[in-house]
């Protein structure tokens, strides 16, 4: 980088660049138009297709995600998604059942999901019109853990579906399992939510465990940020 002493002007001449910087003038040469490598080019297009298709996707599991305007937990869920792309061509990407990198994302610091909600949950396509979760029998006080106090849980699951190459939503839905926080055996259960598993379709579904506490002489929801675990469960691609 060289310096103008004497004489300053500010401006481009042939490839030559004047300008100031902290209070100094100065000069640098132009340099010619950078050429992106293949790989550079392919990460580059990814990654605005994972940023594209992230907000519809929060979208329609908002009801599943704490604090959904956290800039931080945006940006790690659109950086997930550009993981599982890396370098592939989305017109040939192959189908999975478990994408990794999204399948397991957290929407919460702290412990995973699956570590306070210790019970097996599968998530499977019956048909390409319905996914089915399917949650193990399980003892609340036993198999789930929470903080003092808990009178009552309640997992939220919510799945939802986005076109990967438009980011056009490709249909979502939200069920809820609501019971007391006891040594009593919960049956067995199988939701069904009517999301569309199509080619070409990213489908994400995720959870939310949400504890309930006595205050005030009234049961409400626990608001503590460290206990409320959060994330996806299966994240599948056809």
């Amino acid at each position: 980088m060289a310096r103008v002493t004497d004489v300053f002007m500010s401006g481009t001449v042939g490839n030559l660049v004047l300008y100031r910087r902290m209070d100094k003038n100065c000069a640098r040469l132009k340099r010619d138009g950078i050429q992106q490598t293949a790989a550079t080019k392919i990460r580059s297009e990814n990654f605005g297709i994972a940023s594209r298709v992230s907000s519809p996707l929060r979208k329609g599991l908002y009801a599943v995600i704490p604090f959904p305007t956290d800039r931080s937990m945006q940006s790690r869920f659109s950086g997930s998604i550009a993981k599982w792309l890396r370098l592939s061509d989305v017109d040939t990407l192959p189908s999975c059942d478990a994408a990794p990198y999204i399948s397991g994302f957290q929407f919460t610091n702290g412990n995973a999901f699956s570590e306070r909600f210790r019970v097996p949950v599968a998530v499977s396509h019956t048909d390409n019109n319905i996914i089915t979760v399917s949650v193990n029998a399980f003892v609340p006080v036993r198999n789930v853990c929470a903080p003092a106090g808990t009178v009552m849980i309640e997992v939220v699951i919510a799945v939802a579906g986005c076109m990967l190459k438009t980011g056009m939503p490709a249909g979502s839905g939200v069920q809820r399992i609501q019971v007391p926080y006891n040594d009593d055996t919960i049956a067995a259960q199988v939701l069904q939510f009517p999301v569309p598993v199509a080619q070409g379709r990213l489908t994400i579904t995720a959870a939310w465990l949400q504890y309930y506490v006595l205050k005030n002489n009234g049961i409400s929801r626990a608001e503590n940020p460290a206990f409320m675990p959060a994330g996806v469960i299966n994240a599948r691609y056809a």
